[in-house]
């Protein structure tokens, strides 16, 4: 019995731990396997008689397209500021773009005093390849590597995906109808409205990594029985997972899920949250039928600053709105 130690590329919180001790689960001669995301190390035994060199490269190749690799020592990886004055330009313009479609009269749509359902949905597609991605993408990527030899596999995965966007829309729903029922006036939904903008300054801050925070994750034992799972049902599994996901600790999703409260209607809470699992759906459904996500890519850095001045913009607008349907400050324009 010989313990090895390596590093792991990629691995930043407790999902990712949980995910890479998951890959083991079938190699043959290997035991007490550990991860620690904050050091991003990898430790297991090795049984005589197995090489522990062609272990990891067995486990690489099963984890490569998901942006991890183990190695014996590990790059830091850095964040490239030089594009972040290219970043603002781009947001920027998106920004004007906005603007300007209120200028030609069709405010009514895109603006008002709270996040309106396309702000909802350009939210879910930076979530989408943002912090949601450590939980939403891991569990999608466990559920389609899962299934992926079954012969059900397609029309597993497409329920999954049908099963979230309902549950989203039933689920946002019935936060609606609980921000009725609750009291909420004008002094508290202006309390939550900061609330709402710390969380999404917090998140615009991390994507632009001037503030990095920690990502909130499942609990480890939740986890390892999701990764774990070995029985998949054709059609009750796949419907499961997709109603997990509205639970899963997402600060994006937590964000919306306030909204839909704040909405205080069944129909405008169904329809902020299946907006923004709209927006959330182009990636996972990449993730679920090619494995390749966002983050092996180039424009990575770029899109991420973007992304994060943009939520700024949509955080800093929200609360402009709250600030003016309170009465607190006068319209700019």
């Amino acid at each position: 019995m010989e313990k090895q130690n390596y590093c792991v590329q990629g691995m930043h919180c407790k999902t990712c731990e949980v995910y890479i001790e998951s890959q083991f689960k079938d190699i043959k001669g290997v035991s007490d396997i550990k991860t620690d995301s904050e050091k991003q190390t990898l430790s297991f035994t090795v049984r005589e008689g197995f090489n522990s060199e062609k272990i990891v490269e067995e486990i690489n190749k099963k984890i490569k397209d998901s942006g991890y690799k183990i190695d014996k020592k590990i790059k830091k990886e850095s964040s490239d500021n030089s594009n972040i004055p290219l970043a603002f330009t781009i947001a920027l313009f998106i920004i004007f773009l906005f603007a300007g479609l209120q200028s030609i009269g069709i405010r009514e749509n895109l603006f008002s005093a709270e996040l309106t359902l396309p702000m909802v949905f350009v939210l879910g597609l930076i979530a989408s390849v943002s912090s949601c991605m450590a939980i939403v993408g891991a569990l999608v990527l466990s559920f389609s590597s899962l299934i992926a030899k079954k012969e059900h596999f397609k029309s597993s995965m497409t329920i999954f995906h049908i099963s979230r966007l309902i549950s989203f829309f039933i689920l946002g729903g019935v936060l609606g109808v609980l921000g009725s029922l609750i009291l909420l006036t004008p002094d508290i939904q202006l309390i939550v409205n900061i609330f709402l903008f710390i969380v999404m300054v917090l998140l615009s801050l991390d994507m632009l990594n001037i503030f990095p925070i920690s990502s909130i994750t499942l609990p480890k034992g939740i986890s390892q029985r999701i990764f774990n799972t070995k029985k998949v049902g054709y059609i009750f599994t796949p419907v499961l997972f997709g109603l997990a996901t509205f639970f899963l600790p997402c600060g994006f999703t937590q964000s919306m899920q306030i909204q839909s409260i704040l909405a205080g209607d069944f129909l405008q809470g169904a329809l902020t949250m299946l907006m923004f699992a709209l927006g959330t759906l182009p990636v996972l459904i990449a993730i679920s039928f090619s494995s390749k996500i966002f983050t092996k890519s180039s424009w990575k850095d770029l899109f991420f600053k973007v992304s994060g001045f943009l939520v700024l913009f949509f955080a800093i607008y929200n609360l402009y709105g709250a600030l003016v349907a309170n009465g607190i400050i006068e319209p700019i324009i």
